[in-house]
């Protein structure tokens, strides 16, 4: 990491903002960061701690009250830091937590902490995050140190200049995987100790499967081998699994030769208690029959009884088809009797009330001759109400078309008067607007006269500011005139002591040309030097130079102003403001009298128009009203002479039927519905009554059949045929049918074979009983024990089968099981030799401690040799490979090397300057090593916060030296001190000034100068 660029703006000591260009003092690798006690030399290191981690070193602890107490409230607080790491360019800027006026209102509020961080990519800066966690992340990865471990390396602060001297070796751990990293080591550690991990399950794994191989093989041999405690090898497993195998095919084969014994044996007795059994059911059938036949010679009434009900239920059937036909045909003309009269009834009531004949009189030539006569009636009324809409229609015409001329009359004058109004207006108009030219033509010379006092003001405000940066500059000549002759006199006051400074033995003196120099004069302490009158000489030169300059600029305004009031002669600007602003308002009231009189014009032609459409409008209204009155006139005169014709006597139809003339159509379209409504009644009335007719007819008939049909069957009447006819026939045709074959079943099972065998047996049924249910339980027994035999012989048969597979297949896996073994054992072997845990390492150290440990003793012989030549050749430091008491780990230790004593000394006990050199010497070796090491942390800055007072002369004079062999490294090194031996030994130097408004900042360079 290496800063660039460093803004600080209201940040501890800092009121103003203060830039600090790195890049300006490092091109010399070193530089001094300078000033009095308590100025803010170490604030400029808080600032880039606060910038990079958001917090500050040492005991100041965190970014919680870092604004400047001399800010005032509206004072901004940030801290911008222009940085590289890793190749790359970036600049974060951030705003710690703070107090400030709350933007509404009154009181305070609390200003949150917020970071902005950017890349400068192709030429522009990029946003990469705004939130501090994503800012903090990318840092961390990008630098690749964490606040700690950056103000243990980079950032060496007050009171911690000791603190990686005197960690412990957990902490440098942290600290060095970091710097160096190792984590490839760790990754190798994790990638072998996985391996070791599966390699010792698999052995586990395969040594249990063998032992479970090996159980199962004994079970196969029925327990005639004995498993060994310990689980076996290979060829150990192989072996047991041999001598299972042939065991189990012993077992196996004697266990068949005991289950076929036992399968003949429960055959023999199967067949005997087989044969019992059938003799048995034969007698048990033979029994069952006799029963059935003695049931059935019992049951002969019954069936003769049955079967002449089956007679009469045939001959009902066939006399069913004139019962049922009978009853039909009755049913029928009740239904249309009853229809009849609901039919009648509904034509009474459909006939009207003044009616003058009965239903049963009336003709269909009268009905048509009245529905004739009313649709003469409607033709009539239909057109008397078209001649009545038509009068309407036409008297509402006529009245809306007097409306509108009326209408057309009254626009047409309405739109004159508005015509004169506008005329009179737009010549009122045209006056005003006269009356304003001469005023509104007087303001652009009004203008001008205001542009050239305006001028005069301008001119006369630049006379007085370069008069007043006159006096500054010739302040300022009198000052730096005045410092350059101080110093001069300072200096020869003081030039005896620099001739003296000057001289060398056996050379000549200058001023006396002796070689003898016996009592040279002593040079004052902080006196001038030269390069103070160089800086004065140039400082006053650029003093006069800005004082002419400054004098000339007055000259030029003095003419300016000069010509400015020539131009502006005569013009008073107490009365030229009122004439101004009257002429812009006379242009103004001049522009808007032209707007309105154009849109007098405009109103004035769109008036002539509306003007125009309302005299045709006016026409048109006169001859549409004469047309509406001429057709009202026609269609009143036609609907009289219609009224007059028509006739109200009704014919005499409508009399007997009982309607009367109707008065409109609703009247006659009430009348024809009800006409219509009567005509459909009567009409379904005839037609019913003649279908109930013919229906009584069909029954009469009917009956005289059925009685025909009764005089040749065995009924004697009408009851006693449907008793018949009621029968369930296909019930008792079944039942018939069920006795034949009933009897049929009984002659088979006579003569079957079992009936036969059954009479030629003698035994009796005792015996039959008891011999079979004997010779059942004995088969039952013989073939359990057959059935158990077959059982184990296929038990023992299948453990022979799997005790061959077992063994088939160990000693096909025979050779790979050797050869994985012995793999899985090297990737242990190997795992334990880089974790550290073999017995054959020899330190006892994993892979990644072995590496850091390897590196930091580069740090170690890196920081002694910077430590010989800062104590003078007295100490080094040494690696120290030892683990004390209280310590987890070993290979990350120190010990210091006293050369004087060849004694070695713990870090902690060297005295504060000692402490300090071995400090600063740790931290050059480290940067050394890292820079060396291929993928560690660039450490291209570093910076150190006091510690150089403890040095005594000599010591202090060793480390610059050592300090200065790092110039032409490429590493930047700044150091904070107020050592009067460093201000003078390091020549570029950021000043740090105090002040009551605030602490500022100043480069000194000997290449550029001193500048703010």
């Amino acid at each position: 990491m290496r800063p660039h660029q460093l803004v600080i703006e209201g940040f501890g000591p800092f009121r103003d903002r203060q830039t600090i260009d790195f890049d300006a003092v490092s091109h010399d690798g070193l530089f001094l960061i300078s000033g009095p006690t308590g100025a803010g030399k170490t604030s400029i290191l808080d600032a880039l701690c606060f910038a990079l981690f958001n917090t500050v070193p040492g005991p100041r602890g965190s970014a919680s009250d870092l604004r400047s107490h001399l800010a005032a409230p509206h004072d901004p607080t940030r801290v911008e830091l222009v940085f590289s790491a890793g190749g790359r360019r970036f600049r974060i800027e951030r705003v710690p937590q703070h107090l400030r006026p709350r933007k509404r209102g009154s009181g305070m509020t609390t200003q949150q902490h917020t970071v902005a961080l950017a890349e400068w990519v192709e030429g522009e800066w990029a946003g990469i995050s705004r939130t501090a966690q994503e800012t903090q992340s990318f840092l961390d990865g990008i630098l690749g140190l964490n606040a700690a471990q950056f103000t243990k390396l980079v950032v060496l602060p007050q009171g911690d200049f000791a603190a990686f001297l005197h960690a412990d070796p957990a902490e440098r751990e942290a600290i060095l995987e970091k710097l160096f990293a190792t984590e490839h080591f760790q990754a190798v550690e994790r990638v072998l100790a996985d391996r070791a991990t599966d390699a010792r399950r698999t052995t586990e794994q395969e040594s249990q499967r063998r032992r479970f191989a090996v159980e199962a093989a004994a079970e196969s041999s029925w327990e005639a081998l004995v498993v060994p405690d310990a689980a076996p090898g290979v060829i150990d497993a192989l072996t047991f699994l041999g001598a299972a195998a042939v065991i189990a095919d012993e077992r196996a084969e004697s266990a068949d030769l005991t289950a076929q014994l036992a399968d003949r044996l429960a055959a023999s007795a199967t067949d005997t208690a087989q044969s019992w059994r059938q003799r048995a059911e034969d007698r048990a059938a033979l029994s069952a029959l006799l029963q059935d036949e003695a049931s059935w010679n019992e049951e002969s009434g019954e069936r003769e009884s049955l079967r002449r009900e089956l007679e009469r239920a045939r001959a009902g059937q066939a006399l069913g088809t004139h019962l049922t036909a009978v009853r039909r045909a009755g049913t029928e003309a009740e239904r249309m009797e009853t229809a009849a009269q609901r039919a009648e009834r509904s034509a009474v009531t459909a006939l009207p009330t003044d009616a003058r004949v009965r239903l049963e009189d009336l003709t269909d030539s009268e009905i048509a001759t009245a529905r004739a006569h009313l649709e003469r009636t409607e033709d009539r009324l239909r057109r008397h109400a078209q001649l009545e809409e038509r009068s309407a229609v036409t008297g509402s015409a006529a009245a809306t078309a007097a409306t509108e001329l009326d209408g057309a009359k009254a626009l047409l004058s309405a739109l004159r008067t508005d015509e004169d109004e506008l005329r009179t207006r737009a010549e009122d108009l045209r006056s005003s607007h006269d009356a304003l030219e001469e005023t509104a033509s007087s303001r652009d010379r009004l203008r001008e006269q205001e542009r050239l006092a305006a001028a005069v003001r301008t001119a006369l405000a630049q006379r007085d500011a370069a008069h007043e940066h006159d006096l500054s500059t010739m302040q300022r000549a009198e000052q730096t005139a005045h410092a350059l002759t101080a110093t001069r006199r300072a200096m020869r006051r003081d030039s005896a002591g620099t001739l003296a400074g000057l001289l060398q033995a056996d050379q000549p003196c200058p001023v006396c040309g002796s070689c003898d120099h016996p009592d040279p004069a002593v040079p004052a302490d902080g006196g001038p030097t030269s390069d103070d009158e160089a800086r004065d000489e140039a400082a006053d030169t650029a003093a006069r130079s800005a004082h002419a300059a400054a004098r000339a600029s007055l000259a030029a305004a003095e003419s300016a102003l000069e010509r400015t009031r020539t131009e502006a002669e005569g013009i008073d600007e107490d009365i030229l403001a009122s004439r101004l602003a009257a002429a812009e308002d006379a242009a103004t009231d001049r522009a808007r009298l032209k707007t309105e009189l154009a849109q007098a014009a405009d109103g004035l032609r769109a008036l002539k128009l509306r003007i125009d459409e309302a005299q045709t409008a006016l026409t048109t209204a006169e001859t549409t009203s004469r047309l509406a009155a001429t057709a009202h006139a026609e269609a009143r005169s036609r609907l009289e002479e219609v009224s007059d014709a028509d006739t109200t006597a009704s014919p005499v139809a409508w009399q007997r039927i009982g309607l009367k003339h109707p008065v409109d159509l609703r009247a006659a379209d009430r009348m024809r519905k009800a006409l219509e409504g009567f005509d459909r009644a009567r009409t379904a009335w005839v037609s019913v009554r003649q279908t109930a007719e013919a229906a009584r007819r069909d029954a009469r008939v009917r009956r005289e059949e059925l009685l025909d049909a009764l005089r040749d069957s065995p009924f004697a009447d009408v009851e006693a045929l449907e008793a018949a006819a009621a029968l369930p026939l296909d019930r008792l045709e079944a039942q018939v049918e069920e006795q034949r074959s009933r009897a049929s079943r009984l002659a088979l099972r006579r003569e079957s074979d079992v009936i036969r065998r059954a009479l030629t047996d003698s035994a009796q049924d005792a015996e039959l009983a008891e011999s079979s249910a004997r010779t059942a339980a004995h088969a039952e027994s013989l073939q359990a024990r057959s059935d158990a035999a077959a059982q184990r012989a296929a038990v023992v048969r299948a453990a022979a089968v799997r005790a061959h597979d077992a063994y088939s297949q160990a000693a096909a896996d025979r050779a790979e099981n050797e050869a994985q073994v012995e793999e899985l054992l090297r990737d242990i072997d190997a795992a334990e030799l880089v974790l550290g845990t073999s017995s054959d390492a020899a330190s006892r150290m994993s892979l990644s401690s072995f590496a850091l440990a390897s590196l930091f003793e580069d740090v170690a012989a890196h920081a002694s040799d910077r430590l010989v030549d800062m104590t003078a050749g007295r100490y080094r430091l040494a690696h120290d490979l030892e683990r004390r008491r209280g310590e987890r780990r070993s290979g990350l230790g120190l010990k210091i090397i006293d050369l004087f004593t060849e004694e070695s000394r713990d870090p902690r006990t060297l005295s504060g300057g000692e402490g300090f050199m071995a400090s600063l010497a740790l931290a050059l070796g480290m940067a050394d090593t890292v820079r060396g090491a291929a993928g560690g942390i660039d450490l291209d800055a570093l910076f150190l916060d006091e510690g150089f007072g403890t040095l005594d002369p000599d010591a202090l004079s060793d480390v610059l030296a050592v300090l200065d062999r790092l110039r032409t490294g490429g590493r930047t090194i700044g150091i904070i001190s107020h050592v009067a031996e460093l201000q003078q030994a390091i020549t570029t130097r950021i000043m740090v000034e105090p002040s009551a408004l605030g602490a500022s900042v100043r480069l000194e360079s000997p290449q550029d100068g001193s500048h703010v």
